[in-house]
């Protein structure tokens, strides 16, 4: 037995399968009159029903599942009812956002390596220029910032170390002091020979 959807308020033969989802989903299962009789209901035994009736308004499983495979069904046939047009404009629409996604990584990459190749040639090493470079096309100022100290200080500590390198080590034997002494020992020497100071 099919879902009676002429029993649905709002319902229309023309709807969608997705109008007739929202319009399942805002359907009351009517509730029957209440009874004048002041005797109590009895229970229902749950082995002589195995689907008990939905309870504030809420539709049972078994009757969703049946209206839910319907609706697949129905989606089915309109996907093997589309035009010939139609399933071209879809296919068109698909390779379309394909190729922008492609042109979007690819102008990403261009970015990137433009970047990356003016940390390098500012002097970054490769791992920072990259990190650097991501941050760039990315947006995330801060971490270009912290990159950027980072880069600082390590071009500091190159430099002193250069500078180190390069600054001669005077040799062991030139004391300052030493020349005095042997100007006064050549003019003891002068001295005792006779020669003139």
């Amino acid at each position: 037995m099919a879902f009676d959807w002429t029993k649905v308020e709002g319902y229309k033969e023309e709807m969608t399968p997705e109008e007739k989802l929202a319009l399942l989903d805002n359907y009351n299962d009517p509730e029957p009159a209440p009874k004048n009789d002041p005797a109590p209901t009895p229970t229902p035994d749950p082995k002589n029903d195995p689907a008990p009736a939905p309870k504030g308004g809420m539709v049972s499983k078994a009757q969703f599942d049946k209206v839910s495979s319907e609706l697949a069904a129905v989606k089915k046939q309109l996907r093997g009812k589309m035009t010939e047009d139609e399933a071209k404009e879809l296919e068109r629409q698909q390779h379309q956002e394909e190729m922008e996604t492609e042109l979007n990584n690819l102008r990403r990459e261009k970015a990137l390596a433009g970047y990356k190749a003016s940390y390098l040639s500012q002097g970054y090493d490769e791992q920072l220029a990259e990190e650097a470079a991501t941050a760039m096309v990315d947006g995330d100022m801060e971490t270009v910032f912290a990159v950027m100290k980072k880069q600082s200080v390590n071009a500091e500590k190159a430099m002193r170390a250069k500078i180190l390198k390069e600054t001669p080590v005077p040799p062991a034997s030139d004391d300052p002091n030493d020349e005095k002494k042997k100007q006064e020992e050549q003019k003891k020497l002068r001295g005792y020979f006779g020669l003139p100071t």
